[in-house]
């Protein structure tokens, strides 16, 4: 009986889960439904906080807020589990019953952490940052004093609406971009918002470009109250605001926007720039001011300026040149272009012929002021060959004031035959870029990369004005029809119109159909962002020059018409965006296609006829998040490619060749021999040492090498579709203890790496050994956060668990050193370090690091302060009492988790992203802020030299990959 006795209190023991599962489980319901109040209450918080001065969260709050919803993805599981097991599964229950037990624990605590009694958010001052590139103001008395009227309105308590006018080209946009440069840097505002109008602008587009602005997410109806209320609320919350409206056509109505009406409390101004005074009333200006031209003395300097400094004008020449510039009327636009075309002209005879054609160059084309027209005409005409003319017109295809990625354009140019005796596309290339930069050395093209895009990227656009120029060109010789932004309606409209047309763009127009038609010589058809539900069956059918498609972001289409297939002349065709697109037709006689670009489609399956398609060059499959296989074969028949982008894609590339019968392996990227660009995920780290041992990415001019992680960012991915970048990514990967550990052999360095910055590595315990770490001369920051197992972060192979602070370690360009969330991290580096360069340590919750590695006679000579909690301060160890009496000055007792401002102005909606300045150089944060930057890159331990996988320029720029990636090395160029 006693044995009974004890065997039943064990059952009621092990039993005595099971009894209370029902109860837990409603006590399980109750806290996670606690959980979910504290949860929108935060979310709630955050949203307030974002349109108050674009405030954002801190990121122990996103964490929070991540691990809500992991433990409410698990419950859910957890009782969707309890529904489908039996009864009489009693161990399964039991075990699931224990989980909910710990869950209600973990409920408890998660809703306790979530008090956040220092607050939620960091500052982010939307808007309050972002500079734009300086350009210098031509014509310093007339300029500076139209400059001056502006700023003293903007001081005037009483002035709430400024109008600014002045023909085309006079210099309005450069005055206010200085204009808005210098109340930024001045502080005056709470934010200072730039909108371009611009001609084709609408209520719907104002409202989305002022949302933009403030990081504000417009709901998604297309009724304009709900959407003027929205923005008329973020602006009132923000509260003192400036907006500059640049490029205005007409008057809007503010309330109609949304935007609040400046008066003297709220002290908000508002500034538009227009060519009509009429403009400058229908807005209701309580100031209105005329930008005058320059004057002679002005337009003669600046004229001087463009054509060289050096360059003498001879006493024969002089008078002709006086009085081309006369000709330019003192607009700064014509000056500066008709200078940069008469740039190294020293020939009386050119000069004299430059100046008949300025006088008999008056247009009959509508819309463009008589001298505006007359000096961009000239600077038209003067261009080096007719190939520069032809590429010039060929933006005007492009919406106004768009930025025009130039390896896109270039391939454009390529395909539609400008560049026909060229066959080598590296060759068609050196040509399209060469030509670029004439255009831009003639002022007729700008160049618009927005700080951050860096490394190479390149973007132009043109000026509207030479837009209108080049449109009234093409206009008269009905070669082009040009419709962006706009309601076209039936297109065509008239059959007998499209006979001569051989370039045609209706990009982000609205468009009733796509109706059939003949269109015998187009060679560059652009509907990227257009609006239509169709195309006609047979809209494609008679168009066998067509030689660029663009079909890009057209978001309704669910599919493409047969007809495409007739297409045998087709060099490029882009697909991008269009999520809908489930299928794409037989591409089995599209043998020239040379661009290939589906990013972004709902594919399932690879086209028909792809491996038909022997001259491709560029293949685009990035974020095709259904694509289920690339057949075994198909990417290694493209003989000639050159580029293979499918960053985003669900199909991951594995060293497995067969996938069990199914699909291709990295040895088909392999034999790619031609391949110059590659951005791909593997399935896994090994499949990524697979590939990298092959040494095939050494040949290679650009490359995105990814594990764990998924792209989104259309955005990103064609940033990176158009940039030189070199990286290897790992994302949440917890299969690492240690990076570089073995002691490098001769030819092994990391002499050319910059930026190391790791994350999210739970198992990492150590990053470098001593002999690694020595190599790394070119070292700028180090920045490794939240890494649960780190111990040391260099640890010496030789000695470990020894300290040897009588050997040195030199490392002549670190700047700064951030150390965050490390919880068992006892040192940085055992041997004393030389750092003359440093400028900054940063440590957050690091409580077991006791040490710094300097010595009395190794201070940093150029540190600027020491970050970090006054506890941990107080509990550092030193070798020398001097030390610290030393290093003292340069503390400061920072809270804990928040990012310099500067860090978090730069991160927006990242999680983290690598900055090379740490706030510490704030005037050139301040121009960069076009664009966010994201996040560096890694490399694992591969064991393998990484000297070629490291290379890096010096004029490299940080630059942003894809929102939320966390990341191990650096590696671009």
């Amino acid at each position: 009986m006693e044995h009974l006795g004890t065997l039943f209190e064990m059952g009621k023991a092990i039993c005595a889960p099971l009894q209370s599962l029902k109860e837990n489980e409603n006590i399980l319901d109750k806290k996670i439904e606690e959980l979910s109040y504290r949860e929108s209450d935060v979310q709630a918080e955050l949203e307030r906080g974002k349109l108050q001065y674009g405030k954002m969260p801190k990121r122990e709050v996103e964490l929070w807020l991540k691990n809500v919803q992991n433990i409410k993805d698990k419950v859910h599981d957890i009782k969707q589990k309890l529904g489908e097991v039996s009864w009489t599964h009693i161990q399964l229950r039991m075990n699931l019953a224990k989980e909910v037990e710990v869950k209600i624990k973990e409920a408890v605590e998660l809703k306790e952490n979530g008090r956040f009694q220092e607050g939620l958010l960091v500052d982010l001052l939307v808007g309050s940052i972002e500079t734009f590139p300086p350009i210098k103001i031509v014509g310093e008395t007339t300029a500076l004093k139209n400059l001056q009227k502006i700023e003293e309105c903007l001081m005037d308590d009483e002035v709430g609406k400024i109008g600014v006018y002045g023909m085309g080209g006079v210099g309005k946009t450069t005055i206010m971009t200085n204009i808005h440069n210098n109340i930024k840097n001045a502080g005056t505002f709470d934010i200072v918002i730039w909108v371009t109008v611009s001609k084709d602008s609408n209520l719907k587009k104002l409202q989305d470009d002022v949302s933009k602005e403030l990081c504000l997410s417009l709901s998604n109806t297309e009724d304009a109250l709900r959407r003027s209320a929205e923005v008329f609320r973020a602006l009132n919350l923000i509260g003192k605001f400036l907006l500059i409206l640049d490029d205005m056509w007409r008057p809007f109505s503010l309330t109609e926007i949304g935007i609040p009406e400046p008066n003297e409390e709220n002290k908000c101004k508002i500034v538009w720039t227009t060519r009509s005074k009429k403009v400058c009333r229908g807005m209701g200006s309580q100031r209105t001011i005329k930008v005058d031209a320059l004057t002679k003395d002005e337009s003669w300097t600046l004229f001087k300026e463009k054509l060289g400094v050096d360059f003498v004008l001879s006493p024969e020449i002089e008078p002709i040149a006086e009085a081309v510039v006369e000709e330019c009327d003192g607009l700064p636009l014509g000056i500066i272009t008709v200078g940069a075309a008469m740039r190294g002209v020293d020939d009386i005879r050119i000069w004299r012929s430059a100046l008949e054609d300025l006088k008999n160059s008056r247009p009959d084309l509508e819309g463009l002021e008589d001298d505006v027209f007359s000096s961009l005409r000239f600077s038209f005409d003067h261009l080096k060959t007719q190939i520069h003319r032809d590429c010039f017109l060929y933006c005007s295809l492009y919406p106004e004031d768009y930025r025009i990625a130039c390896d896109s354009l270039i391939e454009n140019w390529i395909a539609d035959g400008l560049f026909d005796e060229i066959e080598d596309r590296e060759k068609g290339f050196d040509k399209g870029y060469t030509i670029i930069n004439d255009l831009k050395d003639t002022c007729m093209l700008e160049n618009c990369n927005r700080d951050g895009d860096g490394l190479n990227l390149s973007f132009v656009k043109m000026h509207d004005l030479l837009r209108d120029l080049a449109i009234a060109i093409t206009r008269k010789s009905h070669q082009f029809v040009v419709k962006v932004c706009s309601n076209v309606g039936k297109f065509p409209r008239d059959e007998n119109l499209m006979d001569d047309v051989i370039r045609v763009s209706l990009m982000y127009s609205s468009i009733e159909l796509l109706s059939r038609s003949k269109f015998p010589k187009l060679s560059t058809l652009l509907l990227e962002g257009s609006r239509f539900h169709s195309i006609n069956r047979f809209f494609f059918e008679h168009m066998q020059n067509l030689r660029v498609l663009d079909l890009s972001n057209i978001y309704f289409i669910t599919y493409l018409p047969q007809s495409l297939s007739n297409l045998v002349n087709l060099h490029v065709l882009r697909l991008v965006g269009l999520n809908h697109l489930k299928e794409v037709p037989s591409l089995a006689q599209l043998r020239e296609l040379r661009v290939l670009d589906l990013s972004g489609t709902s594919i399932k399956n690879l086209p028909d006829g792809m491996d038909h398609l022997t001259n491709l060059r560029c293949l685009g499959l990035s974020n095709t998040t259904s694509l289920e296989m690339v057949p075994v074969g198909t990417i290694s028949s493209f003989a000639h490619l050159e580029e293979l982008l499918m960053v985003g894609s669900k199909w991951k590339w594995s060293s497995n060749e067969n996938r069990n019968g199914r699909g291709a392996g990295v040895a088909e990227i392999v034999r790619l021999v031609h391949l110059k660009k590659l951005l791909v995920d593997f399935v896994d780290l090994s499949d990524l040492s697979s590939y990298v041992r092959f040494g095939h990415w050494r040949g290679l001019n650009c490359y995105v090498l990814t594990v764990g992680y998924r792209f989104n960012d259309l955005e990103g991915i064609k940033n990176n579709f158009y940039s030189r970048v070199r990286e290897v990514n790992i994302f949440h990967t917890d299969c690492m203890s240690t990076i570089y550990m073995k002691e490098p052999t001769q030819g092994d360095n990391l002499a050319n790496l910059k930026y190391i910055h790791i994350r999210n590595c739970p198992k990492l315990k150590y990053v470098f050994s001593v002999g690694w770490f020595q190599t790394l001369q070119n070292l700028e920051e180090i920045s490794v956060e939240y890494c649960q197992a780190m111990e040391e972060m260099v640890v010496d192979m030789g000695n470990m668990g020894e300290a040897n602070n009588n050997i040195t370690i030199t490392l002549p360009r670190l700047k700064r050193l951030a150390l965050l969330l490390l919880p068992k991290l006892k040192s940085i580096c055992k041997r004393t370090l030389i750092c003359s360069s440093l400028e900054l340590i940063r440590v957050d919750k690091c409580p077991n690091l006791k040490t710094l590695p300097f010595s009395i006679n190794s201070l940093p000579s150029s540190l600027e302060q020491i970050k970090g909690s006054r506890r941990w301060w107080d509990s550092l160890e030193w070798d020398n009492a001097n030390t610290k009496m030393q290093l003292q000055p340069f503390f400061s007792d920072g809270p804990q988790y928040d990012l310099q401002l500067e860090e978090d102005q730069e991160r927006q909606h990242l999680q983290f992203s690598a900055r090379p300045d740490y706030g510490l150089q704030r005037e050139e944060d301040q121009e960069r802020q076009g664009t966010k930057r994201k996040a560096d890159s890694y490399l694992p331990d591969l064991n393998l030299p990484p000297l070629s996988l490291m290379q890096q320029h010096e004029e490299s720029e940080p630059r942003e990959l894809s929102p939320r990636n966390w990341q191990l090395w650096k590696t671009r160029e």
